[in-house]
C-alpha cells in the first residue's frame, strides 16, 4: 500500500494545482451565528452561488483580506474589499464570528475588525441573536435572527474602491449612512461622493484636487431628491458589472466573453488629455496621440486589458530592483532620462545633498525611491509615477528614473549555465517553500534552534541581540523608557527596531508574562512586538522596523519630506484607530501615557503606528518612576496629570487632541511665540475654531492645500479632545466616526482653562516654570 503524502508535499501539490487562493476556498457555508463562525480557510457562498465570501490575497501579497468575489472567475474575478483592509498572514488562526449584533475579524481570539451598527452606530437593542448571510447580490449583511427582514449592518454600506449593482452611493435614508469610494496606494488618496447639487453628479478628488462629473441616465438611479444614487444592473441577461474606482479614474466594467477580459463600459476621464492619472503607474500620455505608453524599462501589467482600452492598471518593470532580489545588497540599478514629461502627481522629496553622485546613492539606498532630479537640489520620487504625460516646457527636463536590475544578465552566463542555475534556483525554491508550509501548519516542527519560541513571540539571547544590531551601534533615537536600536534578524534580511529597556527592577518571570500579553495585541496601527530578551538586568523588546521614521521628524523638521494634507488626515484617523483599540477592544484597557509625534511611527506607506504602548504593564510597579521623563513632556498631558487626579484613559485623549493640532499646524503647541494675540497655539486655535476660521491654522508649507471640510472636522474634535473635564471629551471610538464623518459634532467650546490664561505671563497653567513646579514628585 502507499504511504501517505508527507503534509508539506501535499500542501505544495495544492499551491500549484491551484494557487494560494485554493486554501481560502477549501470549504465553504451558507451562514455565520454565534457559536458558528467562518474559520479563515473557508469561505461563506451566496444562495445562487454567484458570489463567495473569504479571506483573499491581492496580487502576490502574504496578506490575507477580507472581501466579496464572484466564483468561478479564477484569475479574472475582481475582489471587493470589505472593513478597514485590516491584513492578516496566518490564516488557521483567522475566523469571522458574530458576537451580539456585530460581526468581528478575530485572529487567535484577539479582535482585529467589526461591523458597525446600521443607523446612528449605536447598538440596536432587541437583537436577541444575529446572523450573517452573502445575498445573490453580493451584499454582505448582518440581521436579526428573531426577525431577517431587520438589517443591522451591510457591506453596501462600506464598499471600498468598488460598487456592485444595486449598490448605494451618497446618503442612505433608511440607515444614515453617507456612502462614498475611496482609494489609498502609498501617499495617493482619493474619493467618489455624490454631488447632490447636480442631476447624477459626482466629485472625484484625488491628492485634494477635485473633478467633477456626470453619470448617465442609464447607468444610475437618483433617490432622495438628488441626495443617493443607485447602480442600475446591467439591461443585458447573463451580463456581470462593477463600478471601478481607481486613482483618478471611475469606471463601469463589463465581462466581455469575446475578448475574455473587463471592457470599460464607461470611463471618466474619458481619455488621457484629460485625466491625469489615466495611465496608470509608470504610463504616460501621448499627448499627440492621445494614447498610453510605457516609459522605458516598464511594460504593461495586464497587456490584455491594454489591449482593450483599459490603461488604469498601469506599467511594472521588465527587470527587478536589485534590492528586491532576495535582499541583494550589490546596487547595480541604472537611470533613465524621461525626456518631456509634465505633470508628475505628487511633491518630490528634498534630500539633503550637494552632489549628483550623492543624489544618485540616496536614491539607491532607498529600495522605494524610484527616480530622482538634481535641476534644483536634489529631489527623490517615492514608490510610483502617475500622471505623466509628454510636453514642450517640463518642470523637470531631467529626471533620472530607476530601471531593474541588470545583474544576472550581465555577467555573460551561457545558456546551459543559466539552465542549471533555473533547475537548481526552483529545487531550492520548492523545498524552502515545503519547509514554509510546513512550519506554518506544524509550528512546533518549526522552532529553530537559535530560538525559543514562547507563544507568538520569539525569545533571543543577549549575544543574538548583540550580532543583530552590530553591538548596538545603529542608534535610532532615546526615550523615557530607553534607547532604540537597528538591527537585522540572524538568518534574514528583516530590519528591526529594539528598544533596550532601562533597569527597572521587574522580576523575569512578572516581565515575560506582560510581554506575552503585549505581544498578543495585534492592530493595523500598533507597532508589533516580534520578540523579546531577559538576561539579568538587561530587557529588551523587538519590535516591526518602521522605514519613515517618528512623526515629529516629518511634520517640525524643514529638512524633511512635506506631508501632504491627505496624508496628514490619514494619519490622524490612523491614530485614533489604533488608541480605540487599546482602549475599547483590548482585553484590559491599555492607557498608553505618552502620546505625542515621537511615539507615533510610519511604515513605508505613511501608515501611522502607535509605539511604547503597554508600558505600564511591562514596567508594573516601577511604571511611576518611568513617568517622571513622561511628565516633563510639557504640553501633551491632561489637567489630571497636573493636579494628580486619578489617570484614566481619557488622558490619552486629551494628549490626542494634542497631537491633531501639531499634524494641522506642523509646529509645535509648546512653542513660545506669538499667534494673534495668543503665546499657546492650542488657545489660538480654539479661538480660531469657535470664529470658524481654520485656514489660518494650517501649516503654511502646505499653502492651503487642504479639504476644508476635513480640515475643519479634524480641528473641531482636535478641540474637543482637550477639554478641561476628563467627561467633556470624547471617547477615542467616538473620535474615529466623528473624523471619518459617521457622526456630526456641535461647535466645541474654548476650554475655561485657556480662557483664564494670562496671555504673556510665565505664572498660567502652561507656562514653562509653574509646569516644572507642578510635576515634581
Amino acid at each position: 500500500m502507499a504511504q501517505p503524502a508527507p503534509l508539506a508535499l501535499l500542501v505544495l501539490l495544492l499551491l500549484l494545482a491551484g494557487g494560494s487562493e485554493f486554501l481560502a476556498a477549501a470549504a465553504s457555508t451558507d451562514t455565520i451565528v454565534p457559536g458558528k463562525g467562518m474559520p479563515g480557510n473557508q469561505t461563506l457562498v451566496s444562495k445562487n452561488g454567484e458570489f463567495e465570501l473569504g479571506f483573499f490575497t491581492p496580487g502576490s501579497g502574504i496578506h490575507y483580506f477580507l472581501g466579496v468575489r464572484l466564483r468561478n472567475m479564477g484569475e479574472y474575478s475582481p475582489t471587493f474589499w470589505i472593513g478597514d483592509r485590516v491584513g492578516v498572514i496566518n490564516l488557521p488562526g483567522v475566523a469571522l464570528e458574530i458576537f451580539g449584533d456585530k460581526l468581528y475579524i478575530k485572529e487567535d481570539g484577539v479582535s482585529l475588525w467589526w461591523s458597525s451598527v446600521a443607523g446612528n452606530g449605536s447598538s440596536s437593542s432587541g437583537a436577541a441573536a444575529a446572523a450573517a448571510v452573502l445575498l445573490d447580490n453580493g451584499d454582505l449583511v448582518v440581521r436579526d435572527q428573531g426577525n431577517p427582514s431587520r438589517v443591522l449592518w451591510r457591506s453596501f454600506d462600506s464598499p471600498g474602491d468598488s460598487l456592485l449593482p444595486g449598490g448605494r452611493l451618497g446618503l442612505d435614508a433608511a440607515t444614515g449612512a453617507n456612502v462614498s469610494l475611496t482609494f489609498q496606494a502609498y501617499s495617493h488618496n482619493g474619493s467618489l461622493r455624490v454631488d447632490a447639487s447636480r442631476r447624477n453628479g459626482f466629485v472625484l478628488t484625488t491628492d485634494g484636487i477635485d473633478s467633477r462629473g456626470v453619470f448617465p441616465d442609464w447607468m444610475v438611479t437618483s433617490q432622495d431628491n438628488g441626495s443617493s444614487l443607485v447602480l442600475n444592473h446591467p439591461n443585458a441577461t447573463n451580463s456581470t458589472e462593477f463600478l471601478q474606482f481607481n486613482l483618478g479614474q471611475v469606471s463601469l466594467m463589463r465581462w466581455s466573453d469575446s475578448t475574455a477580459g473587463w471592457v470599460a463600459r464607461w470611463t471618466f476621464p474619458s481619455d488621457c488629455k484629460s485625466g491625469g492619472f489615466f495611465c496608470g503607474d509608470f504610463g504616460a500620455c501621448n499627448t499627440t496621440t492621445g494614447g498610453c505608453e510605457c516609459v522605458g524599462g516598464f511594460t504593461p501589467s495586464y497587456s490584455d486589458e491594454w489591449r482593450l482600452g483599459y490603461f488604469v492598471t498601469g506599467c511594472s518593470r521588465s527587470l527587478p530592483l536589485s534590492c528586491e532580489a532576495n535582499g541583494q545588497t550589490e546596487h547595480d540599478d541604472s537611470f533613465a532620462i524621461l525626456d518631456k514629461l509634465q505633470g508628475l502627481p505628487y511633491s518630490p522629496q528634498d534630500e539633503a545633498v550637494t552632489t549628483d553622485e550623492d543624489c544618485r546613492a540616496a536614491c539607491l539606498n532607498k529600495c522605494y525611491c524610484i527616480a530622482y532630479s538634481t535641476e534644483s537640489g536634489c529631489k527623490l520620487w517615492y514608490h510610483n509615477l502617475y500622471n505623466l504625460s509628454s510636453a514642450d516646457k517640463p518642470p523637470y527636463s531631467k529626471i533620472y528614473v530607476r530601471l531593474g536590475s541588470k545583474l544576472r544578465s550581465s555577467r555573460g552566463l551561457t545558456t546551459r549555465w543559466i539552465v542549471l542555475l533555473v533547475v537548481g534556483s526552483l529545487a531550492v525554491a520548492s523545498a524552502m517553500l515545503a519547509l514554509v508550509l510546513l512550519c506554518r501548519y506544524r509550528r512546533e516542527l518549526c522552532v529553530s534552534s537559535k530560538f525559543e519560541v514562547e507563544g507568538s513571540l520569539i525569545v533571543y539571547s543577549y549575544a543574538q541581540i548583540r550580532k543583530a544590531t552590530g553591538n548596538f551601534s545603529d542608534k535610532l533615537g532615546e526615550g523615557g523608557f530607553g534607547s532604540v536600536f537597528r538591527g537585522t534578524l540572524p538568518g534574514s534580511a528583516t530590519a528591526v527596531a529594539v528598544k533596550n529597556l532601562k533597569a527597572v527592577g521587574q522580576a523575569e518571570k512578572q516581565f515575560r508574562t506582560e510581554v506575552q500579553t503585549v505581544g498578543m495585541i495585534r492592530h493595523t496601527n500598533l507597532v508589533r512586538l516580534l520578540g523579546f530578551c531577559v538576561n539579568r538586568n538587561r530587557m529588551l523588546l523587538v519590535y516591526e522596523y518602521m522605514s519613515n521614521g517618528s512623526l515629529d521628524a516629518h511634520i517640525f523638521s524643514e529638512k524633511s519630506s512635506l506631508l501632504s494634507w491627505p496624508v496628514r488626515y490619514q494619519i490622524a484617523i490612523g491614530i485614533a484607530r489604533g488608541l480605540a483599540y487599546l482602549h475599547e477592544e483590548c482585553e484590559d484597557c491599555i492607557i498608553h501615557c505618552d502620546i505625542k509625534p515621537e511615539n507615533i511611527l510610519l511604515d513605508g506607506e505613511f501608515c501611522p503606528k502607535i509605539a511604547d504602548f503597554g508600558m505600564a504593564k511591562l514596567l508594573g510597579r516601577e511604571f511611576n518612576s518611568a513617568l517622571t521623563t513622561v511628565r516633563g513632556t510639557m504640553g501633551y498631558l491632561a489637567p489630571e496629570w497636573i493636579y494628580g487626579q486619578p489617570i484614566t484613559k481619557k488622558a490619552d485623549v486629551y494628549s490626542f487632541g494634542i497631537v491633531l493640532f501639531e499634524i494641522i499646524s506642523g509646529r509645535r503647541s509648546t512653542e513660545r511665540m506669538k499667534f494673534g494675540s495668543h503665546r499657546y497655539f492650542p488657545t489660538y486655535a480654539a479661538v480660531q475654531v469657535n470664529e470658524g476660521d481654520v485656514l489660518c491654522l494650517l501649516d503654511s508649507r502646505l499653502e492651503g492645500n487642504a479639504d476644508v471640510k476635513e480640515l475643519d472636522i479634524t480641528c473641531r474634535v482636535a478641540c474637543w479632545c482637550i477639554q478641561d473635564e476628563e467627561n467633556d471629551r470624547p471617547s477615542m471610538g467616538q473620535v474615529v466616526r466623528m473624523l471619518e464623518g459617521v457622526v456630526d459634532m456641535e461647535m466645541p467650546p474654548i476650554p475655561a482653562s485657556f480662557q483664564n490664561l494670562v496671555e504673556g505671563e510665565d505664572s498660567g497653567l502652561y507656562s514653562e516654570e509653574s509646569w516644572h513646579l507642578r510635576t515634581q514628585d
